[in-house]
């Protein structure tokens, strides 16, 4: 009796001298590091005499306005812009404005670089280089880059739309939108990796929404809508 408690005093010390007799911490996940990134503080865009700036929850200024253009925080990051003017679509060419992101202390953590930006989605933003305005006369091209700014999917779409249930609409080529006609390129899926799993080869497509997009085929008055789900697969096919 007595070697069974001494066995057992002696796993106890063991256990506080090299493990602590505590449950063994669970290993960080996706879902957790999204939980993490989405307990910023809630900042709000507001403008003060023709500048962007942030306030907190309870109507104080944080962030200074500073900016041309302030959109709201997605995963710890706001989109930022400097220069005028700050839009993509229909702005001159060349535009002149470019685009970043902040953190929620106001600190420049990707500085102002591109001709037009998307918020962060999935931990992926889409970013274009070049001449992004609507009408461009020079070569651009969009790709995507991580919360830290660095590229992690290649500058080589003409358009790069946000991450949706783990995968992004991509189109192919120059993608410009002709009226009366449609856009220019093909549309496709890439994951994360940047590998299409849906080829290029819709007149238009939209975003994932539980499991299925809708796609187009065809221009103008021949278009045809249609569904696929993840893999690609054909649910309904397109019609007019």
């Amino acid at each position: 009796m007595k070697i069974l408690w001494l066995k057992a005093f002696l796993i106890f010390a063991l256990c506080l001298t090299f493990v602590g007799c505590s449950q063994q911490t669970p290993p960080t996940t996706a879902a957790n590091a999204a939980a993490s990134v989405d307990s910023t503080p809630i900042l709000l865009p507001v403008k003060v005499s023709g500048k962007w700036g942030y306030i907190n929850s309870s109507g104080q200024l944080v962030i200074n306005p500073q900016f041309d253009y302030a959109d709201d925080f997605h995963e710890g990051r706001a989109l930022v812009c400097l220069g005028k003017p700050c839009t993509w679509w229909d702005s001159p060419a060349p535009n002149e404005s470019r685009w970043g992101f902040i953190d929620s202390s106001g600190k420049m953590v990707i500085t102002p670089q591109y001709g037009a930006a998307a918020s962060f989605s999935e931990g992926a933003a889409s970013v274009c280089t070049g001449d992004c305005s609507s009408k461009p006369t020079k070569p651009f091209n969009r790709g995507y880059i991580d919360r830290d700014g660095k590229v992690i999917i290649p500058m080589q779409f003409g358009i790069a739309s946000s991450f949706s249930e783990g995968l992004a609409q991509v189109c192919i080529g120059k993608c410009e939108w002709e009226e009366g006609s449609g856009y220019s390129g093909k549309f496709g899926f890439i994951d994360h990796s940047g590998h299409f799993v849906i080829n290029p080869q819709y007149d238009n497509a939209w975003d994932f929404k539980n499991g299925f997009t809708k796609v187009i085929v065809g221009k103008g008055d021949d278009a045809k809508t249609g569904y696929v789900d993840k893999t690609g697969k054909t649910i309904w096919q397109p019609s007019n």
